[in-house]
């Protein structure tokens, strides 16, 4: 076999095992997105839910997750830890919610271990159920939020992963092995 058949057979090898590799990855650095939220934003609901769901595409992790059920005077409603069960993670109201316009303020940890947040808003026409009259209602339990410091952001994963720098650089170290040996090939046949 010469070199430059050796050469291109490897060459050809490579452009094959990249394609394969970034034709294929770009479903696996997707992060995951919410499909549903209950109640859905922008509606209108009879009473304040004793739950808010978010439902991910993927299981979402419970570690670092925080819903945050806010009223119109900015004061949070969610209490008790967020729960999460498959993709859906849930957010207990403290009973005696009163009736008004809601902005759900979430912050979840995707599969992919990425923190992905946003927010969506709903309106209840009456209060929720007093205190006690709730399914299962337990003591109330006072959740104080995280203030927020000013300028403080969540930093964004890498535009580019090290895992794929890391490749790109063994990728290259093989061709340049590659060649070196076709090369040394080449010159002892002559």
């Amino acid at each position: 076999m010469t070199s430059k058949s050796l050469l291109g057979r490897s060459l050809a090898g490579l452009l094959t095992l990249l394609l394969v590799f970034f034709g294929t990855a770009t479903a696996a650095f997707a992060h995951d997105s919410v499909t549903e939220t209950s109640p859905s934003d922008g509606s209108t609901v009879a009473t304040v839910p004793e739950k808010i769901q978010i439902t991910m595409s993927n299981s979402p992790a419970v570690i670092g997750s925080q819903v945050l059920v806010l009223d119109a005077a900015g004061d949070n409603w969610g209490v008790g830890e967020v729960e999460v069960l498959d993709t859906i993670a849930t957010q207990a109201v403290r009973p005696g919610a009163p009736a008004g316009k809601y902005t759900v303020k979430w912050r979840l940890v995707s599969s992919d271990s990425h923190p992905i947040e946003g927010t969506f808003g709903f309106t209840a026409t009456s209060a929720g159920t007093a205190s006690g009259q709730g399914a299962g209602a337990g003591p109330v339990v006072s959740v104080q939020a995280e203030p927020e410091t000013p300028g403080e952001t969540v930093p964004d994963s890498p535009a580019v992963p090290w895992s794929i720098i890391g490749l790109a650089v063994v990728l290259v170290g093989v061709v340049v092995a590659m060649v070196v040996v076709a090369r040394r090939r080449l010159s002892s046949e002559d």
